[in-house]
């Protein structure tokens, strides 16, 4: 009888086999697709400049989370279409890959492709989507497509399993990017004009100026020196371009007022003796990411809030460390832009019609080379 025992049992695992490949070949879906969204209470041109460029997305990365200590490495393209990066994990759960960007849509998505080694290929998806109060709507989606062949049907009852596994990494994911986005200057830069560039420096002939921090007090002070200036280049017969230079190092005394240089580029040799306050000096040079500013004066600071935050989210200044909460509202200590007034006109204030002054300014702020 012990015969027929081994037969029956063999003959119940024979259809008990059959029905779950029948079940995982007719009733589960050989696609998988999760997809997880969150609101973020910042614009979303912060939000992409964190996803966009994988050397800062791996510090929101589930698996990140899961192995800060891993090794990690970035091909030379990027950020964007093209970026590379690659892990090594001691720990299993996070174990070895890879992750290309393949397309990139400027602040509305990014498709990349996920290689698990050992476990899975997946496409990923973000979606950056903004609300009506500025903030950004975040759909992350992983799918993936079992392939044919003999494993097909394992491949299919593994997605049913990892599918909840992939919900929680994609929400861990996406909370330590929300933290990480709000922890920017809630200041919009999508749209700010701008060029990554290498400049040299420039000799130009300069004052000191130092005023209050009210719009009329700066503005006196800076025509007396211009007008110093002026005084100067005539005298010597020196001509310049037009440009006015200023620089502002990051220094106010104790009664808030600020110093600040203004000068005027000019070519040929220096001249042999200064007066009135006026000293040679040049600017700065080397790699900057240049800002354009084309309107009123008096919204020039809100250019250069736009442009600080715009480099804290892309990690392109020192002090833009992790997990630090910043404020653009200072000047970075250690960082010392400088600005080019290209042209200035007086045009009426569209709805005041008060005559109000324009100018077309470029604002250079210095940053490292990439590598």
């Amino acid at each position: 009888m012990r015969w027929s025992f081994w037969l029956v049992a063999v003959l119940v695992l024979a259809l008990l086999a059959g029905a779950l490949f029948g079940i995982g070949q007719f009733l589960l879906p050989n696609d998988l697709a999760v997809t997880r969204i969150v609101q973020i209470d910042r614009p979303r041109a912060s939000v992409f400049a964190l996803a966009n460029d994988l050397r800062i997305a791996k510090e929101w990365s589930p698996f990140y989370a899961m192995d800060p200590e891993a090794e990690y490495r970035f091909n030379q393209v990027g950020p964007g279409e093209g970026q590379e990066m690659r892990w090594n994990s001691r720990s299993r759960r996070v174990g070895a890959g890879r992750m290309t960007i393949q397309d990139s849509e400027e602040n509305v998505s990014i498709e990349s492709d996920l290689v698990l080694r050992d476990r899975a290929s997946l496409d990923s998806s973000l979606r950056f989507e903004r609300t009506e109060e500025n903030d950004t709507s975040v759909a992350w989606t992983m799918s993936g497509q079992c392939k044919a062949g003999w494993n097909n049907v394992v491949c299919r009852y593994s997605n049913l399993i990892s599918r909840g596994v992939i919900q929680q990494e994609l929400d861990a994911g996406l909370a330590r990017l929300k933290t990480l986005a709000e922890q920017l200057p809630d200041v919009d830069f999508e749209g700010l004009e701008l060029n990554r560039e290498t400049v040299p420096e420039q000799p130009i002939l300069f004052v000191d100026v130092t005023a209050a921090q009210t719009a009329a007090e700066r503005d006196a002070a800076e025509r007396d020196g211009r007008q110093r200036l002026n005084e100067y280049f005539v005298g010597n017969s020196i001509v310049t371009d037009g440009s006015v230079v200023r620089i502002w190092p990051p220094v106010r005394d104790a009664n808030n007022y600020r110093s600040w240089i203004v000068g005027y580029p000019y070519d040929g040799q220096e001249p042999p003796r200064f007066s009135g306050g006026v000293r040679p000096g040049r600017t700065p040079g080397g790699t900057v990411i240049r800002f354009s500013h084309n309107g009123p004066r008096d919204q020039l600071g809100q250019t250069y809030l736009r442009a600080c935050t715009y480099l804290v989210a892309h990690r392109e200044l020192p002090y833009a460390a992790p997990g630090a909460a910043l404020d653009c509202k200072q000047q970075p200590e250690g960082v010392v832009p400088w600005e080019v007034v290209r042209q200035t006109t007086v045009a009426p204030n569209p709805n005041t019609g008060i005559a109000e002054t324009i100018e077309h300014t470029e604002i250079y702020y210095p940053v490292e080379e990439r590598r």
